[in-house]
């Protein structure tokens, strides 16, 4: 899962355009797979992430299994897809899951309309 996610944070990096979603924000949440623990942090307009973070009880929280977790990071299927069919929990607000779902997919849709230009 760590893999995926700095793809992902390397890919963002190069889409400007998607930190617009994110430049008030400051959200803290942890992507869990099996015994892996990974804390996305998006704090004032920038993305980072902190490995085996200690528990925070303000963190939200995104878990499932390592193919259900790759999909959503790799922007290959939506949040709110992977939640409906139980592949993955989501305890976030609605606010919260719609912002991790916009960042992955935006990420992923970016990198394929760059392909077919």
């Amino acid at each position: 899962m760590i893999k995926s996610i700095q793809k992902f944070l390397v890919k963002m990096q190069k889409q400007g355009h998607v930190y617009q979603l994110i430049k008030q924000a400051e959200v803290h949440v942890n992507l869990r797979c099996e015994e892996q623990v990974v804390q996305l942090v998006i704090k004032n307009g920038a993305v980072f992430i902190l490995q085996n973070p200690l528990e925070q009880h303000n963190a939200y929280e995104v878990r499932g299994n390592e193919a259900a977790m790759k999909q959503l990071i790799e922007g290959t299927s939506r949040l709110r897809v992977l939640e409906q069919k139980g592949e993955i929990k989501v305890d976030t607000s609605l606010r919260i899951a719609l912002l991790l779902e916009s960042l992955f997919y935006l990420t992923k849709a970016q990198e394929d309309f760059a392909k077919i230009i």
